[in-house]
């Protein structure tokens, strides 16, 4: 039976090719630059599949569309929608980020911790003077709040730094190789007064929203720095701003942030001890751009999934969020 798939991420030649390769001959693969080709074509009432993040509107005018393959991690795009058509399969790309979103979590915390910032800054100024707040990963304990792919792999790589880390996860039981001690969501308060260095890599959904708040972050360790990857709307933005005005933190390394971007004029964006980024921290365009090829990897065993009517992976459940 031929399915009619739409690409509506930008692919390079060597990527269709691996699409290509991974459909049935007598599947129809439509490959668009952007949403407005798709609602032009003559074919997008027909399709069924469809790969990218299309909007909600576009969505209601696809009237076979029963899959879309995400290249995100997160879904609360359409979770938090409460028209959302509930025949359509939503499925992720978790399991794509975690190298490098591993990675970036290291590089903030080490130049924090390094004071990067502030030597760069004496490099313009032309001053040469030693900064004797310096400290290092080895012997930290870390605090991971996630403890999906993104928190494994980060777990992974502080360990090789000597750190201590500690999972936080959403099911009691579930054990993670990576982490020193897990716990479960309801022990948060207790470890937030103990950790070093914390690290949010949650999902974003009704739960999670607002968690960490003024109070939150007042049982935060004196000191502490507080990592966000997850999603903004997770920390009180004018309740981490006021405890690093009063040195209540070490600093902040966020990629995601409330409201997303920040105002030009908000303090945040003029802080030494923050690391602020535009939601890149799951992006790489190097030479080999390993975070595409999971993406595509992950899409590619969903479409031979889809085909045999086995279970693909990375399916949302739409009660919990992700």
């Amino acid at each position: 039976m031929m399915r009619t798939i739409a690409i509506t991420k930008k692919c390079l030649d060597c990527e269709k090719k691996l699409i290509l390769s991974s459909v049935e001959k007598e599947d129809k693969v439509l490959f668009f630059d952007n949403e407005k080709e798709l609602l032009k074509s003559e074919d997008y009432a027909n399709i069924e599949i469809v790969f990218g993040e299309p909007e909600l509107n576009t969505i209601h005018f696809m009237k076979n569309l029963r899959w879309i393959q995400m290249t995100w991690a997160g879904a609360n795009k359409y979770t938090s929608a409460a028209d959302f058509p509930n025949n359509i399969i939503l499925t992720s790309a978790s399991g794509a980020f975690g190298n490098v979103i591993s990675e970036y979590i290291i590089s903030g915390i080490l130049a924090l911790y390094k004071n990067l910032f502030p030597y760069r800054a004496q490099m313009k100024s032309g001053g040469w003077n030693q900064i004797e707040d310096d400290d290092t990963l080895e012997g930290k304990r870390a605090l991971i709040l996630g403890t999906g792919n993104i928190g494994q792999e980060t777990a992974k790589k502080l360990k090789c730094f000597g750190s201590y880390t500690v999972g936080i996860c959403r099911t009691p039981g579930n054990k993670h190789l990576p982490f020193d001690e897990i716990y479960t969501i309801n022990s948060v308060d207790t470890q937030l007064q103990n950790a070093n260095v914390v690290i949010i890599a949650l999902p974003g959904t009704p739960e999670t929203k607002g968690m960490f708040d003024a109070e939150k972050i007042k049982k935060m360790k004196a000191n502490a720095i507080l990592v966000n990857v997850g999603r903004g709307f997770i920390v009180n933005t004018e309740a981490l701003t006021n405890a690093l005005k009063k040195g209540l933190l070490r600093g902040a390394v966020l990629d995601v942030t409330d409201p997303e971007p920040l105002p030009e004029n908000h303090p945040l964006r003029y802080m030494e001890n923050v690391i602020l980024t535009p939601h890149i921290s799951g992006i790489s365009w190097g030479e080999n751009q390993f975070t595409r090829k999971r993406i595509l990897d992950i899409f590619c065993e969903n479409l031979k999934r889809d085909k045999n009517n086995e279970p693909k992976k990375n399916m949302i459940d739409f009660s919990k969020g992700y």
